[in-house]
């Protein structure tokens, strides 16, 4: 039994069962009558349907590979967790922007990255490219920093 068990596959089960728990929770909400305009659970539900895609083609994945059993390492998981509950507390008087820099450039410190024209870029290119998505294409604003409200 244990050679079929492995991290890997563990949290890709977790990551498929809170994603389709994601999904079904879209459903059935009630909002007033927009009079013809997308529910504001269109994109969101679009989004999520995506993730549960990626999420099924990653645990198909993970049960038909091979894998190496190794001891599980908790802490990263641990970390990155709690990093995203900080995220969460500090997007608002931080920004998106910022918020997202910050907590981007840690979990990349948390995985092993050790290139810092990485760890500082990937997070700025990732979250900038969403800001220009969101605030300046969408007309969808994110939450604005006050250091950096022209954003």
């Amino acid at each position: 039994m244990s050679r079929f068990i492995s991290e890997q596959r563990v949290l890709s089960v977790i990551f498929l069962v809170l994603t389709a728990g994601l999904v079904v929770s879209t459903f059935g909400l009630q909002f007033a009558d927009l009079g013809g305009a997308f529910s504001p659970m269109f994109f969101p539900r679009i989004i999520l349907t995506i993730l549960l895609l990626l999420a099924v083609l990653n645990t198909v994945i993970d049960f038909t590979t091979q894998t190496n059993n190794k001891p599980i390492e908790l802490m990263p998981v641990v970390l990155i967790s709690g990093y995203l509950i900080v995220y969460v507390l500090i997007i608002m008087p931080l920004g998106y922007f910022l918020s997202s820099l910050l907590v981007g450039s840690f979990i990349l410190l948390t995985l092993g990255l050790r290139n810092p024209l990485q760890i500082v870029g990937i997070p700025f290119l990732v979250a900038g490219g969403l800001v220009i998505l969101f605030n300046h294409t969408l007309k969808m604003p994110l939450p604005t920093s006050p250091f950096v409200w022209w954003l």
